[in-house]
């Protein structure tokens, strides 16, 4: 009899203990042609409220990936793959400013909440920001380096604007009008990049410096587009090392100084070896800032 109580006590400690999950928690209503739907949970209303517009987002992801496969032979191969992970990167991002609140409730340490989006109010957010960007492209420059460098920019922006056109497809919009702006702002920045000419003017180096540099722009001699560059180096002997210490002077749309080192145990033609791949190196990370080329 004594078991048969301490059975009954334990059975509603552990039962207290046991917070009630909300039936409307559990029963979330479907989306439909008006709404989104989601319900979470966290340790905060704010987490919780965070965690169903999550939901939200991973649900457009889907769709927009079904509907990208689908419809990628609008784009060659190249651009398909960067603009699908850009989508997946960014619809992690999505902006939900119009969410309402239909329900919240603590149960325990834990807050549960069911969270409602306008889709209409979404796409028309969306059109806002896609607009905007569009009207703000430009490629302009005081010279042809600087014009170079706009056209990278807006190639960019090109990219992320349109991951943004596609959640707007994946919400029933016809995006027939934006893909044909943003294709014809990017013919014109390929176009900018394709067709300047640049030299490189070079005491040193010139070798690696066209390799790193003809992955952004173009090189030939005798073009009156100038990019110059002065190398400098030092031997220096240091606890039985060989060491060549540099510095390059190189001005693409302005002034930059690279320094690096190159170190051997056994000669400073080596040492001048590891130089020059530390130098090549670094004016790599140098064009893809000054590019945008990431």
């Amino acid at each position: 009899m004594k078991n048969f109580i301490l059975l009954i006590i334990l059975i509603f400690f552990t039962a207290c203990g046991t917070p009630e999950i909300p039936k409307w928690y559990i029963n979330t209503p479907k989306d439909n042609t008006l709404y989104f739907y989601a319900s979470a949970e966290g340790y905060s209303k704010q987490n919780a409220v965070q965690n169903a517009l999550n939901d939200i987002a991973s649900r457009i992801n889907v769709k927009i990936s079904s509907n990208f496969v689908i419809n990628r032979g609008i784009h060659n191969k190249k651009t398909y793959n960067e603009i699908y992970q850009q989508i997946n990167t960014r619809i992690e991002n999505v902006s939900f400013n119009n969410y309402e609140i239909l329900k919240t409730e603590k149960q325990g340490d834990k807050f549960y909440v069911l969270v409602k989006v306008d889709k209409q109010k979404l796409i028309q957010s969306l059109k806002t920001k896609i607009k905007l960007k569009l009207k703000n492209l430009n490629i302009n420059g005081t010279n042809a380096i600087k014009k170079v460098i706009s056209a990278y920019k807006t190639l960019n922006t090109l990219k992320k604007i349109k991951s943004d056109v596609f959640i707007l497809e994946s919400l029933g919009v016809d995006i027939s009008p934006y893909i044909l702006k943003i294709e014809k702002m990017q013919s014109l920045a390929q176009s900018v990049i394709t067709n300047t000419i640049f030299s490189l003017k070079a005491n040193r180096f010139k070798d690696i410096t066209i390799e790193v540099l003809s992955r952004y722009i173009l090189i030939a001699p005798n073009s009156e587009n100038v990019i110059s560059l002065h190398v400098s180096t030092k031997k220096l002997m240091l606890f039985n090392s060989y060491i060549i210490k540099g510095k390059a002077e190189i001005f693409i749309d302005k002034p930059y100084t690279l320094t690096f080192l190159g170190k051997s145990i056994s000669s400073y033609k080596d040492a001048l070896s590891f130089a020059k791949n530390e130098y090549k190196n670094r004016l790599k990370n140098l064009c893809n800032k000054i590019f945008n080329s990431f």
